[in-house]
C-alpha cells in the first residue's frame, strides 16, 4: 500500500461516524466509475466490515446494550 493510502486510510479512521459514512459513500461512488460496477459480494462484504466497526465502536465507548 502506497504512503498516500496509508495517509487516507488514518485519516479516514479519525473522522467521527457520521462524517466517515459520508465520505464512505462518496469513496464507494468514485471507485464504481473508475473501476466499474461493485459487485453484491463486494458490496456485502464491505456492509459487513462497517457494521462491525460501528459495534466496535460503540462497545469500546459504552453505548451498546446488552441483550
Amino acid at each position: 500500500m502506497s504512503d498516500d493510502a496509508a495517509q487516507l486510510i488514518s485519516a479516514f479512521s479519525a473522522l467521527p461516524p457520521d462524517e466517515r459514512y459520508m465520505v464512505f459513500v462518496e469513496l464507494a461512488r468514485i471507485a464504481e466509475i473508475d473501476a466499474g460496477p461493485i459487485s453484491d459480494d463486494e458490496l456485502t462484504q464491505t456492509g459487513d466490515e462497517l457494521f462491525a466497526m460501528y459495534d466496535r465502536e460503540e462497545a469500546d465507548s459504552g453505548d451498546s446494550e446488552t441483550r
